[in-house]
């Protein structure tokens, strides 16, 4: 359990400085950016399901966000080409420089946390295969 609460308590702290210090320079929320980042990468082809599976939120609170980012001009909708039921989401211009610019600050205090060490791909590596690990025992709890 300790290694457990350690886990929970560095998630909590880092998303609080961050959230904290997106809005001291005057940008969006650390869910909003995450949200941005997301569409980005989908470069226009992304779904409200592509959000509710790459943050891990429900599909109500995914179709939530894109109402939000949407209302603020950082995205728009359009009608899916191939199914009359969904709708592709891409970044405005706006959402662009929303996402660069939040990057860059949660990128400054990733930095200053981690510094320049060399163990960082080790690090990732390790995360990336806990995360996976979590992904398929959830997946068998739920079958």
């Amino acid at each position: 359990m300790d290694l457990f609460d350690l886990i929970v308590r560095l998630e909590t702290d880092l998303w609080n400085l961050a959230e904290r210090e997106l809005h001291r320079a005057g940008q969006v929320g650390l869910g909003v950016l995450s949200a941005l980042r997301v569409l980005d990468r989908l470069e226009g082809s992304g779904r409200v399901q592509d959000l509710s599976r790459d943050l891990s939120i429900t599909i109500g609170a995914a179709s939530k966000l894109v109402d939000r980012i949407e209302r603020d001009a950082l995205a728009a909708r359009r009608p899916h080409p191939d199914d009359r039921r969904s709708s592709l989401i891409s970044l405005t211009a706006a959402g662009r420089e929303a996402c660069r610019e939040g990057e860059e600050v949660v990128r400054k205090i990733m930095d200053a946390v981690i510094g320049d060490s060399a163990g960082i791909g080790s690090l990732s590596a390790a995360l990336d295969q806990l995360v996976a690990r979590v992904g398929a025992l959830g997946e068998e709890v739920s079958a």
